[in-house]
């Protein structure tokens, strides 16, 4: 049974009074384990069956598929040639990895990426085909040599010709750059500079300081996901371990070796998916390709179904996880026996910082609470029947609720917690770099970031899953590092930020530009004095009264339109695809405004998205293309 059919069927018992009485005591007192006991008391859960659900490997019809490539017509156009490769792919993710068929269709593919010029794509194919021929045992193994020479020869012409025209620069060669945190690592934040610390009250709960004066442009946070997922749309377009996009010239397309539904850019994702999570959703991966909210995206529940599985097994031991059964059987309070402000060492690796998000259990809608319990037992009998499969140890049934309600745990935290993997399209047109989302993940150093609707750092998803967090503006020693949830108060109204934020986070957002109902400005430019107030520009002077400083108004209005001359310049350079180039030239106007401009003001709108753009240009890319390959 899919879990659409299970969950239609099951979600009937909200209009059971005396059911729904019981099952809204224990949402609103947060009892997950309650909750998750009446939902496998239903006899629906008792007559489920789970079963592979996955597109298995067809050699038959992966012949078939290669030997069509003959009846395609016969002409250099490309838009031909990528209906072969992709047709030559179709073949790749349907062939056993043993089948000799393989290497041949490989060889194919790699020839006709050559022809086009697609000499990266080429030598990336060569590489894998070696390496598979170095791994597997396949039959006729006296070709196998024969093939390794033709693979080598033909990496060798494309090498040629890729140092032939390494001299020609083009922005969607990612100007990618080996990111650091600017200063030391910090010794308890593991993902963090030590620009910053972490602190605890009762208004903020946990959040992040300025230790020292940061300026824009500086890196604050690099964090690694402790579980991410991909959204159905880019199985096809990005890898599912780095996500990686293959529009990239230097990419190509690797197939799972059980199923033909994902692809990797590399046996090295591939081997690492494999053996931290995709061996234990691969037979039921089609499961979550299923909508069953509109609301929600699609990548979320197999985001806690992964981060379920990557702390309940022990790979080692293949067998469940002594420290999640203790976990998820006590549901420890978070306020209790976990202290979240008490961590010596905050990683974000470590499932302890997983555990101890909020999930805003008891404030949930008891019919949400409802939809997620149900969903997360369907999860835990397909966990019950992968394991089985996998040779994980016979799971019991209390094992199977504890499975259950870690997932439901985990729903409720990406529903607060989980943010957007993002790649940056940059349109012919406007010459300005789109987001995508391609996928989820759980950052649990970044969840430390409380929101604001003028935020003062900015997040950027980098190759790896790794997101990289830097300031966007200058921030005081002493301030809150402050992200943006979604809502601006540039793009949003008050009411509007206010009911989001409300409705998703649980939380009235008290930010400087909520508290003053901020408005943009299109020509209004108030000065600063050196003391932070306002600059009477008829007086001359500051308004504070202690200060009263005097001040050369010409002087600093000339001083602003030389600045505001390197941001034109700076957008001049960027529209020609020379982002690391205009970088300095905006941060400098940045600077500028910020010790000069009072808050809120167009001209530090204006610097700042452009700041965003540069940085957009160096994460995670991806290319628009009238032929796809």
């Amino acid at each position: 049974m899919n879990i659409g059919i299970f969950f239609n069927d099951l979600y009937k018992i909200k209009d059971n009074e005396d059911f729904m009485e019981q099952f809204i005591n224990h949402s609103k007192s947060g009892n997950r384990h309650k909750m998750i006991e009446m939902v496998m008391q239903q006899q629906q859960v008792a007559g489920l069956k789970i079963c592979s659900v996955f597109i298995g490997k067809n050699n038959e019809k992966a012949r078939n598929l290669f030997n069509d490539i003959n009846l395609i017509k016969k002409d250099t156009a490309r838009e031909t040639i990528a209906h072969k490769i992709n047709q030559l792919t179709r073949g790749l993710f349907a062939v056993e990895r043993e089948n000799l068929l393989a290497i041949e269709i490989i060889l194919s593919r790699a020839r006709h990426q050559f022809g086009v010029g697609l000499h990266e794509k080429c030598c990336r194919d060569c590489d894998y085909a070696i390496e598979l021929l170095n791994s597997v045992q396949m039959s006729r193994e006296n070709e196998l040599d024969n093939y390794k020479t033709l693979f080598s020869a033909l990496k060798h012409q494309a090498l040629k010709l890729i140092y032939k025209n390494m001299n020609k620069f083009d922005y969607n060669d990612n100007p990618t750059v080996s990111v650091k945190v600017d200063g030391k690592r910090s010794k308890k934040l593991l993902s963090c500079s030590d620009t910053v610390s972490l602190f605890h009250d009762s208004v903020r709960g946990r959040h992040l300081i300025a230790t020292r004066n940061i300026k824009a442009g500086n890196v604050v946070i690099i964090d690694k996901p402790f579980a991410f997922s991909t959204d159905k749309q880019a199985l096809c377009t990005n890898c599912l371990h780095c996500h990686v996009s293959f529009s990239l010239e230097e990419q190509t397309k690797i197939p799972c070796s059980n199923c033909q539904t994902v692809a990797f850019c590399s046996e090295e994702c591939r081997k690492e998916a494999w053996s931290s999570y995709h061996k234990y959703e691969c037979m039921i991966f089609d499961i979550f390709l299923e909508n069953l909210d509109s609301n929600q995206q699609c990548s979320h529940l197999l985001l806690a179904y992964r981060t379920t599985v990557i702390k309940a097994i022990n790979k080692e031991s293949n067998t469940l996880d002594t420290e999640f059964i203790k976990y998820h059987r006590e549901e420890i309070d978070n306020n209790n026996n976990f202290n979240k402000t008490i961590i010596s060492r905050y990683d974000p690796l470590d499932y302890n910082t997983v555990y101890l998000l909020e999930t805003h259990c008891k404030k949930s809608e008891p019919r949400v609470n409802l939809a997620r319990a149900i969903k997360a037992v369907y999860l835990a009998k397909c966990m019950q029947y992968v394991f089985e499969q996998t040779r994980v140890k016979n799971i019991e049934e209390e094992e199977i609720k504890i499975l259950a309600v870690a997932i439901m745990r985990h729903m409720q935290v990406i529903n607060c917690n989980a943010y957007e993997i993002v790649e940056n399209i940059r349109d012919q047109r406007t010459k300005i770099w789109e987001p995508r989302n391609i996928g989820g993940a759980i950052y649990t150093t970044v969840s430390l970031v409380n929101h604001s609707c003028y935020p003062n750092v900015v997040r950027h998803s980098y190759p790896d899953g790794k997101v990289v967090v830097r300031a966007l503006r200058f921030i005081a020693k002493g301030s809150e590092i402050l992200d943006c949830y979604g809502p601006h108060f540039i793009s949003d109204e008050l009411l509007s930020r206010q009911k989001l934020l409300s409705d998703k986070y649980n939380f009235i957002c008290t930010c400087e530009a909520c508290k003053n109902d901020w408005k943009l400005s299109t020509s209004d430019t108030i000065f600063r004095c050196l003391c932070g107030s306002k600059i009477d520009v008829k007086q001359s002077r500051c308004t504070r009264v202690s200060c009263s400083r005097k001040i050369d108004i010409k002087k600093l209005t000339d001083q602003l339109i030389k600045s505001t001359k390197k941001r034109v310049n700076a957008i001049n350079i960027m529209y020609d695809g020379n982002y690391v180039q205009a970088l300095p030239l905006l941060l400098e106007h940045s600077a500028f405004v910020d010790k000069n401009l009072i808050e809120p003001n167009i001209e530090a709108a204006k610097t700042q998205q452009s700041i965003i753009q540069c940085f957009n240009s160096m994460s995670n890319i991806s290319k628009l293309s009238s032929t796809q390959f």
